[in-house]
């Protein structure tokens, strides 16, 4: 499993919180910080980021377990296939 990148961004009970939810989540959390720090500092700020990045980890793993037909492709190929965003969602 990969590592949580820049725990400190998040503080340990999220941190925490993130790592509970698994490798998808972990991954997600970390292609969020790399690719869009101003979005993910934004959720936080705003309380939102552990229920956006929970329904963005739900929809990945549901899309990805269902899809049987495109196994050739990359998981990020066949996400942009079936319309899924890899960057998080604005603060509301």
């Amino acid at each position: 499993m990969e590592a949580l990148y820049n725990r400190e961004l998040y503080g340990e009970a999220t941190a925490l919180e993130i790592e509970k939810k698994g490798s998808t989540a972990i991954s997600i959390a970390n292609r969020w910080a790399l690719g869009w720090p101003a979005k993910v500092m934004a959720l936080l700020i705003a309380r939102q980021y552990l229920p956006k990045l929970a329904e963005q980890t739900e929809t990945e793993k549901d899309v990805l377990a269902a899809e049987t037909s495109m196994g050739h492709l990359a998981s990020n190929e066949v996400l942009q296939l079936h319309g899924i965003r890899p960057e998080p969602p604005e603060a509301s």
